[in-house]
């Protein structure tokens, strides 16, 4: 395979491609002041064309089966890419699932800006308006769902005796039965972007939702960018989408479509994580106190007062189990239920699962070395029934997360302890809740 990657200069820019970035600058002057920020790359390896937020490669093969609407198009589409921050924000996720995912948040933004893409685009209504990580949460469950499911005529039997053992392993909530027993069945949960029915969301113009009849193609990749300087140069592209959205705007060419997106791309991403830690830290009783007098100026006759931390209270985390929160960020968060559970040692740690009612509850002592099980349930989502089962049960927790997508109906009074949702919608498009603090789970 030719693997040639040519770098050019301001004096070599493919000629066609220099027509149409000047034909962006011109017509869409937000696009074309963004180009004008990457070095062309000849790179006849790739198949079509790729951008990492320093260089847009292109095969020059490809850019010959583009008309001139489809190049600048092309030119349009990659732009998108880092403009919306897909070549820094990528980590550990899967690149071909990470790109698809990008095109399907920014091509609808380049179409309805006017441009013109190549035929069997990736393109989906279902998707319009939402982030790459949320469209590639739902990319992710379908290919899960789609993995054919072992033939149970097909595995080996075990023996009498060994399924006997099996029965007997140890306490309920022990045994590997159970857990598998706690694994939500298919087709109990509903399909991502579903609440309860199992069925796929409608599909864009007359498909049926289902990935398959979807088919498309990308007309070119994001790459992440490899730099050492990497927080700095998103930083710089931030700012820079901030000063082509404003002069677009003054010369009266910023689609709302493009306002919108430019103020979304440069919301500062706050990190869940340490919200959620710090918020667990807040929520637990810290006071200066004379039972434990500090040791360090007793030898200078001066008594005075330490810092007590008496012992947490509850730590109560719910889990949206209405299949609206998908697989990988209830295993994120599980992770994070853990490390708070180790860090704050709190007197239980108490995990709840909901769809529209209580759907399963562990209860883990202090000193435990817990092992949360799968999410369970199926259905709608309500909100209510967590917190009418902590007075049920008379538990004052120290705090309580809840890990949702804010879509359902909230307690009608706020609860006299702390409370953080943790949403996974963005904070521009989720609900409101009535009480509490919110952060975005971006996983």
């Amino acid at each position: 395979m030719d693997r040639t990657v040519t770098l050019q200069g301001n004096g070599a820019v493919h000629p066609r491609i220099s027509r149409q970035r000047t034909e962006l600058v011109l017509s869409q002057p937000f696009f074309g002041a963004l180009a004008l920020r990457l070095r062309m790359v000849e790179d006849r390896s790739a198949k079509t064309c790729w951008v990492d937020g320093e260089s847009f490669g292109y095969n020059p093969d490809y850019i010959d089966t583009l008309t001139d609407l489809e190049l600048r198009g092309v030119l349009a589409h990659e732009v998108m890419h880092v403009a919306n921050g897909h070549c820094w924000r990528r980590g550990p996720r899967d690149d071909r699932r990470w790109n698809e995912a990008g095109d399907y948040a920014i091509n609808p933004i380049v179409l309805s800006s006017g441009f013109v893409l190549p035929k069997d685009v990736l393109n989906a209504a279902r998707f319009a308006g939402k982030s790459a990580e949320e469209i590639y949460g739902v990319l992710t469950q379908e290919a899960k769902q789609k993995q054919p499911k072992p033939d149970p005529q097909s595995q080996p039997q075990p023996s009498p005796k060994l399924q006997a053992d099996g029965q007997s392993s140890g306490p309920a909530g022990k045994g590997q039965g159970d857990k598998q027993g706690g694994k939500p069945d298919a087709k109990q949960g509903p399909g991502p972007g579903g609440k309860g029915s199992g069925a796929q969301p409608p599909s864009p113009s007359g498909g049926s939702g289902d990935a398959a009849t979807e088919p498309g193609s990308s007309c070119g990749e994001v790459r992440q960018y490899q730099g050492a300087d990497k927080p700095v140069k998103e930083a710089e592209w931030k700012v820079a989408v901030v000063q082509a959205a404003k002069a677009a705007q003054m010369r009266g060419k910023l689609p709302g479509d493009l306002q919108a997106m430019a103020g979304a791309a440069v919301r500062p991403v706050v990190d869940w994580r340490a919200v959620l830690h710090r918020f667990a830290q807040q929520s637990s009783p810290t006071d200066y106190s004379f039972a434990t007098p500090n040791r360090r100026y007793l030898h200078l006759g001066f008594y005075l007062p330490s810092l007590h931390t008496p012992a947490v209270g509850d730590a109560v985390f719910v889990r949206d189990s209405s299949g609206s929160v998908f697989d990988e960020t209830q295993a994120q968060f599980d992770a994070e239920i853990l490390s708070v559970f180790h860090t704050l040692k709190p007197a239980r740690l108490i995990v709840m699962d909901c769809d529209t009612r209580v759907t399963q509850v562990q209860v883990f002592e202090r000193g435990d070395s817990p092992e949360i099980k799968p999410v369970r349930g199926g259905g709608g989502t309500a909100f209510t029934d967590p917190f009418n089962r902590v007075a049920a049960d008379g538990l004052n927790p120290a705090f309580l997360v809840y890990l949702t997508d804010m879509h359902g109906s909230f307690p009608a009074s706020a609860p006299h302890y702390p409370v953080l949702w943790a949403s996974t919608t963005p904070l521009t498009r989720a609900r409101k809740a009535p009480f509490g603090e919110t952060v975005e789970v971006i996983c």
